[in-house]
């Protein structure tokens, strides 16, 4: 076995850091649109129409049931074979947003459901409309006991991202693929971006420990 040379690959590190940027610009913008995606599907299940409420279950169920490997191709090659013209970067963040958004609805939900009954109860003895307490009361609450498991969607949704290398999107992974064919390291090519990867990850993850410790703080 050869010794491992990382010298090319820092050599190559400002390519990696640049498209590592990429991906965490894809990542925020996709995780903003998941999220409101989430919020709009968790506050159409708490409305009295039944369609709506159907509408979101066929929705959760589709995107949560199908690979996001085979979303992102659809995504991407059937608007383009019906002679659209469709940015990779568009379809990357938008197939990131609603797969994941899938999975911040159910999060949201469930997170809805813990909210104590007395609130909503004193609210309503208070005369508060339905989408009023949904708002004001029940939303609030629910936002702030997910921020762990918000920031470790945000995590798999950032790790995700490299699967967008697929249909051209010039992110960390690709990036890497194009350095190790240069450099024929594969090796310290790939452990080098499995780190920047890790210390994203590890950055997500911090971040999200204090801003709940802070919210924790504030509530008590």
């Amino acid at each position: 076995m050869r010794d491992l040379n990382f010298g090319a690959v820092f050599a190559s590190l400002d390519q990696l850091l640049q498209a590592a940027l990429v991906s965490i610009a894809i990542g925020i913008v996709a995780m903003l649109i998941a999220m409101a995606i989430g919020t709009l599907a968790t506050t159409l299940t708490q409305t009295r129409v039944p369609a709506l409420r159907r509408a979101v279950v066929v929705y959760v169920d589709f995107f949560r049931g199908t690979p996001l490997l085979v979303q992102i191709l659809a995504l991407y090659f059937i608007p383009t074979a019906m002679g659209l013209n469709v940015s990779p970067y568009v379809t990357g963040v938008l197939s990131l947003a609603m797969y994941y958004g899938a999975y911040i609805t159910e999060i949201l939900r469930g997170a809805l459901e813990g909210v104590p009954a007395g609130h909503v109860d004193a609210a309503r003895s208070l005369g508060m409309s339905r989408g009023r307490i949904l708002m004001k009361i029940e939303l609030p609450q629910a936002l702030a006991v997910v921020i762990s498991p918000l920031a470790g969607q945000f995590a798999r949704l950032f790790k995700a991202s490299a699967l967008l290398s697929v249909i051209g999107v010039a992110e960390l992974t690709l990036r890497g693929q194009f350095v190790m064919t240069r450099t024929y390291t594969p090796i310290e090519t790939w452990l080098v971006v499995a780190g920047i990867y890790l210390a994203f990850n590890s950055l997500v993850v911090v971040g999200a420990i204090l801003l709940e410790r802070r919210l924790v703080r504030g509530r008590a």
